[in-house]
């Protein structure tokens, strides 16, 4: 499984998606999504599990302490996808 790693650009976070812009020391920038769930016809959300809830709010707290303090991050993804699987700093 890829990984990028890199100072977070731009955090976007909303109840229903979150998005990371990665800035790679070669000056390369690339969005990834750490979660979307748009909703379904009837515009009410899936339910996820609290462990998937949990995990996502650990990413989100990683990421704000990287921007805080311009810290470096490496996302993990599947080849070929910017779905965002793991998040640690370093």
């Amino acid at each position: 499984m890829p990984n990028t790693t890199g100072t977070v650009d731009c955090l976007s976070i909303s109840e229903f998606s979150g998005f990371v812009m990665i800035e790679e020391n070669t000056g390369n920038k690339e969005t990834f999504i750490l979660w979307f769930n748009p909703g379904t016809s009837s515009g009410i959300p899936p339910q996820l599990t609290s462990f998937t809830r949990i995990a996502h709010s650990m990413w989100v707290s990683l990421l704000r302490e990287a921007v805080s303090n311009n810290l470096s991050v490496t996302v993990s993804h599947p080849t070929n996808s910017a779905e965002v699987t793991n998040v640690r700093l370093g």
